[in-house]
Protein backbone atom coordinates (compact mmCIF):
# COMPACT_ATOMS: atom_id res chain seq x y z
CA UNK A 1 0.00 0.00 0.00
CA UNK A 2 1.34 3.43 -0.84
CA UNK A 3 1.48 5.98 1.96
CA UNK A 4 -0.15 9.24 1.01
CA UNK A 5 2.89 11.15 2.22
CA UNK A 6 5.02 9.49 -0.46
CA UNK A 7 2.51 10.49 -3.10
CA UNK A 8 2.62 14.11 -1.91
CA UNK A 9 6.43 14.19 -2.02
CA UNK A 10 6.41 13.00 -5.63
CA UNK A 11 3.79 15.57 -6.56
CA UNK A 12 5.69 18.38 -4.88
CA UNK A 13 8.64 17.77 -7.21
CA UNK A 14 6.51 18.14 -10.34
CA UNK A 15 6.03 21.68 -11.77
CA UNK A 16 2.65 23.42 -11.83
CA UNK A 17 0.72 20.56 -10.24
CA UNK A 18 -2.52 20.65 -8.33
CA UNK A 19 -2.35 19.41 -4.68
CA UNK A 20 -3.17 15.90 -5.93
CA UNK A 21 -2.45 14.13 -9.18
CA UNK A 22 -5.69 13.27 -10.99
CA UNK A 23 -4.46 9.73 -11.76
CA UNK A 24 -3.24 7.88 -8.67
CA UNK A 25 -4.57 4.43 -9.62
CA UNK A 26 -6.96 2.16 -7.78
CA UNK A 27 -4.55 0.83 -5.14
CA UNK A 28 -5.59 2.29 -1.73
CA UNK A 29 -3.23 4.53 0.25
CA UNK A 30 -3.45 6.11 3.68
CA UNK A 31 -5.67 9.17 4.14
CA UNK A 32 -4.02 12.50 4.93
CA UNK A 33 -4.28 13.73 8.52
CA UNK A 34 -5.75 17.09 7.45
CA UNK A 35 -8.24 18.19 4.78
CA UNK A 36 -8.31 17.36 1.98
CA UNK A 37 -7.81 13.84 3.28
CA UNK A 38 -8.00 12.32 -0.22
CA UNK A 39 -7.72 13.48 -3.84
CA UNK A 40 -10.80 14.30 -5.89
CA UNK A 41 -13.05 11.26 -6.54
CA UNK A 42 -11.40 9.25 -3.73
CA UNK A 43 -13.16 8.65 -0.40
CA UNK A 44 -11.55 8.12 2.99
CA UNK A 45 -12.78 4.76 4.31
CA UNK A 46 -12.11 2.56 7.34
CA UNK A 47 -9.74 -0.18 6.20
CA UNK A 48 -10.11 -2.07 9.48
CA UNK A 49 -8.58 -1.58 12.90
CA UNK A 50 -8.88 2.20 12.65
CA UNK A 51 -6.70 2.38 9.52
CA UNK A 52 -8.21 5.01 7.19
CA UNK A 53 -7.43 4.70 3.49
CA UNK A 54 -8.29 6.60 0.28
CA UNK A 55 -10.21 4.41 -2.16
CA UNK A 56 -11.64 4.95 -5.64
CA UNK A 57 -15.09 3.55 -6.47
CA UNK A 58 -14.52 -0.12 -7.24
CA UNK A 59 -11.18 -0.21 -5.42
CA UNK A 60 -10.44 -2.84 -2.77
CA UNK A 61 -8.75 -2.38 0.59
CA UNK A 62 -5.86 -4.66 1.56
CA UNK A 63 -2.98 -4.05 3.89
CA UNK A 64 -0.05 -5.29 1.84
CA UNK A 65 0.79 -5.12 -1.84
CA UNK A 66 3.90 -6.42 -3.53
CA UNK A 67 4.59 -3.02 -5.15
CA UNK A 68 4.73 -0.99 -1.92
CA UNK A 69 7.93 -0.60 0.08
CA UNK A 70 8.85 -4.24 -0.61
CA UNK A 71 5.98 -5.44 1.55
CA UNK A 72 4.93 -9.05 0.99
CA UNK A 73 1.49 -9.54 -0.54
CA UNK A 74 -0.72 -11.24 2.05
CA UNK A 75 -3.96 -9.80 0.66
CA UNK A 76 -5.43 -13.32 0.37
CA UNK A 77 -5.74 -13.30 4.17
CA UNK A 78 -7.14 -9.78 4.44
CA UNK A 79 -8.86 -8.07 6.07
CA UNK A 80 -7.69 -9.43 9.43
CA UNK A 81 -6.83 -6.34 11.45
CA UNK A 82 -9.06 -7.29 14.39
CA UNK A 83 -10.83 -10.28 15.95
CA UNK A 84 -14.03 -9.56 14.01
CA UNK A 85 -12.17 -10.09 10.74
CA UNK A 86 -9.64 -12.68 11.92
CA UNK A 87 -8.22 -15.24 9.49
CA UNK A 88 -9.72 -18.60 10.44
CA UNK A 89 -7.22 -21.41 10.99
CA UNK A 90 -7.89 -25.19 10.97
CA UNK A 91 -5.92 -25.59 14.20
CA UNK A 92 -7.14 -28.16 16.72
CA UNK A 93 -9.80 -29.27 14.23
CA UNK A 94 -7.82 -30.97 11.47
CA UNK A 95 -4.20 -30.24 12.46
CA UNK A 96 -2.05 -29.27 15.44
CA UNK A 97 0.38 -26.91 13.71
CA UNK A 98 0.19 -24.45 10.85
CA UNK A 99 3.03 -22.38 9.35
CA UNK A 100 2.37 -19.13 7.47
CA UNK A 101 4.94 -17.38 5.29
CA UNK A 102 4.90 -14.34 3.02
CA UNK A 103 3.10 -12.20 5.60
CA UNK A 104 3.51 -8.45 6.15
CA UNK A 105 2.76 -5.83 8.74
CA UNK A 106 2.22 -3.00 6.28
CA UNK A 107 1.44 -0.06 6.37
CA UNK A 108 2.22 1.38 9.80
CA UNK A 109 -0.57 0.50 12.22
CA UNK A 110 -1.47 -2.74 10.48
CA UNK A 111 -2.31 -5.84 12.53
CA UNK A 112 -2.72 -9.46 11.43
CA UNK A 113 -5.10 -11.61 13.49
CA UNK A 114 -5.56 -15.39 13.35
CA UNK A 115 -8.39 -17.29 15.06
CA UNK A 116 -7.69 -20.56 16.89
CA UNK A 117 -10.59 -22.70 18.14
CA UNK A 118 -9.74 -25.15 20.94
CA UNK A 119 -12.24 -28.02 20.95
CA UNK A 120 -11.09 -29.46 24.29
CA UNK A 121 -9.93 -28.00 27.58
CA UNK A 122 -6.40 -27.92 29.02
CA UNK A 123 -4.61 -27.19 25.78
CA UNK A 124 -1.72 -24.85 24.97
CA UNK A 125 -1.36 -22.27 22.21
CA UNK A 126 2.21 -21.66 21.10
CA UNK A 127 3.13 -19.03 18.49
CA UNK A 128 6.50 -18.12 16.96
CA UNK A 129 6.92 -15.05 14.75
CA UNK A 130 10.10 -14.59 12.70
CA UNK A 131 10.54 -11.20 11.03
CA UNK A 132 13.03 -9.92 8.47
CA UNK A 133 16.24 -8.34 9.74
CA UNK A 134 16.45 -4.66 8.82
CA UNK A 135 12.76 -3.78 9.20
CA UNK A 136 10.52 -3.08 12.16
CA UNK A 137 10.75 -5.21 15.29
CA UNK A 138 7.41 -7.03 15.19
CA UNK A 139 5.44 -8.11 18.22
CA UNK A 140 3.07 -10.95 19.05
CA UNK A 141 0.14 -11.48 21.41
CA UNK A 142 -2.32 -14.25 22.20
CA UNK A 143 -5.82 -12.88 22.85
CA UNK A 144 -8.94 -14.26 24.52
CA UNK A 145 -12.38 -14.42 22.92
CA UNK A 146 -13.04 -10.70 23.45
CA UNK A 147 -9.61 -9.51 22.29
CA UNK A 148 -7.87 -9.14 25.65
CA UNK A 149 -4.20 -10.11 25.78
CA UNK A 150 -3.55 -13.28 27.80
CA UNK A 151 0.01 -13.80 26.55
CA UNK A 152 2.59 -11.50 24.99
CA UNK A 153 5.57 -12.46 22.91
CA UNK A 154 9.09 -12.42 24.28
CA UNK A 155 12.29 -12.05 22.22
CA UNK A 156 13.84 -15.38 21.27
CA UNK A 157 16.93 -14.58 19.26
CA UNK A 158 17.66 -11.51 17.13
CA UNK A 159 14.45 -11.46 15.05
CA UNK A 160 12.05 -13.90 16.71
CA UNK A 161 9.14 -13.35 19.10
CA UNK A 162 7.60 -16.30 20.96
CA UNK A 163 4.34 -16.51 22.95
CA UNK A 164 2.85 -19.44 24.84
CA UNK A 165 -0.30 -19.77 26.95
CA UNK A 166 -1.06 -23.05 28.74
CA UNK A 167 -4.03 -24.92 30.22
CA UNK A 168 -6.68 -23.03 28.31
CA UNK A 169 -10.41 -23.80 28.43
CA UNK A 170 -12.14 -24.81 25.21
CA UNK A 171 -13.10 -21.79 23.13
CA UNK A 172 -11.92 -19.29 20.54
CA UNK A 173 -8.60 -17.51 20.86
CA UNK A 174 -6.56 -15.25 18.61
CA UNK A 175 -2.91 -14.85 17.70
CA UNK A 176 -2.12 -11.30 16.62
CA UNK A 177 1.01 -9.84 15.01
CA UNK A 178 1.72 -6.10 14.93
CA UNK A 179 4.49 -3.53 14.73
CA UNK A 180 5.50 -0.30 16.48
CA UNK A 181 3.13 2.64 16.13
CA UNK A 182 5.96 5.05 15.31
CA UNK A 183 9.68 5.24 14.75
CA UNK A 184 12.13 4.83 11.90
CA UNK A 185 10.80 1.37 10.99
CA UNK A 186 7.11 0.55 11.29
CA UNK A 187 6.62 -2.20 8.66
CA UNK A 188 8.19 -5.58 7.99
CA UNK A 189 7.66 -8.99 6.42
CA UNK A 190 7.41 -12.09 8.57
CA UNK A 191 6.42 -15.72 8.93
CA UNK A 192 4.33 -17.22 11.70
CA UNK A 193 3.97 -20.73 13.17
CA UNK A 194 1.05 -21.55 15.50
CA UNK A 195 0.76 -24.83 17.40
CA UNK A 196 -1.97 -26.22 19.66
CA UNK A 197 -1.09 -29.10 22.00
CA UNK A 198 -2.75 -30.88 24.93
CA UNK A 199 -1.17 -30.12 28.30
CA UNK A 200 -0.26 -33.81 28.59
CA UNK A 201 1.95 -33.47 25.48
CA UNK A 202 3.14 -29.83 25.29
CA UNK A 203 5.52 -30.56 22.40
CA UNK A 204 3.05 -32.55 20.32
CA UNK A 205 4.15 -31.13 16.97
CA UNK A 206 7.88 -30.31 16.87
CA UNK A 207 9.40 -28.59 13.86
CA UNK A 208 10.38 -31.16 11.27
CA UNK A 209 7.76 -33.76 12.14
CA UNK A 210 5.58 -34.78 9.19
CA UNK A 211 2.52 -32.52 9.13
CA UNK A 212 4.10 -29.97 11.46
Amino acid sequence: MRALSLVLVAIALAPACSPYSPDLGTTPFLCNDTDPKCPENYTCQDGGGGRMVCVLPGGTVSDANADSSNCANDSNLEPNNDITHATQTPLDISKKAIPYSGLAICPAGDKDTFAVTLSTANENIDATLTYDVGGAVLQLSILNSVGGAIGNGSPMGMNVSHANVQTLPAGVYYVQAFGPASGTFTTNNYKLRIVTCPMSNPDCCPVGMTGC
